[in-house]
């Protein structure tokens, strides 16, 4: 995956973080205060597929 074109990462990014996103909403009656943990693995996935965004430059 690391080989797709910049543009194609962005938007599997986009797609991930906003899929987690709506997940964190749909169930925040479930789990209550710990539905921000929902969020992670849209974070995590976005780092793994750019980490030239994360580099701190």
């Amino acid at each position: 995956m690391m080989k797709l074109p910049m543009w194609a990462r962005i938007l599997i990014e986009i797609c991930a973080v906003l899929l987690c996103l709506v997940l964190s909403f749909l169930l925040a009656p479930l789990l209550g205060d710990y539905q921000l943990f929902v969020l992670l693995p849209g974070a995590a996935i976005f780092i793994y597929l750019n980490p030239e965004l994360m580099s701190g430059k």
